[in-house]
């Protein structure tokens, strides 16, 4: 069956074969490419100028490879269209509602999370005196990290998890457009019964969130980095792993 699959991909699919050395290998124009060996786990794929281990997002079942090679496939087609890619970006961000966020307080990594609203190219979240990250976020505001993240049972791996993070800068909010955002929250967060309680205690306060760079992670070789929430066109980050 293995070698049935091989002749079939380098016969009937090369194109298909090039794009995934393009894809993994990061080589721009590879020659003499061609699918060497593959097994439930992924592929490997040879060319002039490298030799590369193509992982399949989900292990190839007993009935062959042809549904991994495939699945695999449609994850990386339109790649190369950077508006594709930040379309995907952003739908992929707009389907949370919270954000997991890392800051420093007296040289301690702090790991928390808010809900959050958007705003333009702005993430605006409220959070309590009370909580650690207030005071790690006021302590340092320029060192600040966001990341959203796929749900394990989503996920065709876990070691490939879709997720995208940035650096971001914090900026506390004057009180005077408190009742404003609180409005917007309550907008955002009809069902929540607990803004009735948040928003009239005088220890939340209203944080904006400005990503400066980030990147976007699709899967295994599949990496673009972003100037706050748009995706650069030289973005694409080649595959940087190498087998062992």
């Amino acid at each position: 069956m293995k070698q049935r699959a091989l002749d079939h991909m380098n016969k009937d699919h090369l194109d298909i074969v090039i794009e995934f050395c393009k894809k993994f290998s990061g080589v721009a124009e590879p020659t003499n490419v061609k699918m060497t060996d593959i097994n439930e786990d992924g592929m490997e794929i040879t060319c002039d100028q490298a030799k590369t281990f193509v992982p399949f997002l989900s292990k190839a079942g007993g009935d062959g490879f042809r549904e991994s090679i495939i699945e695999l496939y449609m994850s990386i087609k339109g790649d190369a269209n950077s508006s594709s890619v930040q379309g995907g970006m952003m739908k992929f961000i707009n389907s949370f509602k919270t954000v997991v966020i890392s800051s420093i307080l007296d040289g301690r990594a702090v790991s928390s999370y808010s809900p959050f609203i958007k705003e333009n190219d702005e993430f605006y979240i409220c959070i309590s005196s009370v909580a650690n990250h207030y005071h790690s976020i006021k302590q340092n505001p320029d060192k600040i990290s966001l990341l959203f993240i796929q749900d394990e049972k989503d996920a065709k791996s876990l070691f490939a998890r879709v997720r995208v993070s940035f650096e971001a800068k914090a900026e506390f909010m004057s009180d005077s457009v408190r009742d404003e955002f609180m409005a917007k929250f309550e907008s955002a967060f009809a069902n929540e019964s607990a803004l009735a309680f948040i928003k009239d205690t005088k220890d939340f306060y209203i944080v904006k969130l400005t990503p400066t760079k980030g990147r976007y992670v699709k899967g295994f070789g599949a990496a673009y980095d972003t100037v706050g929430l748009q995706v650069v066109d030289s973005g694409r980050v080649n595959n940087p792993h190498t087998k062992k």
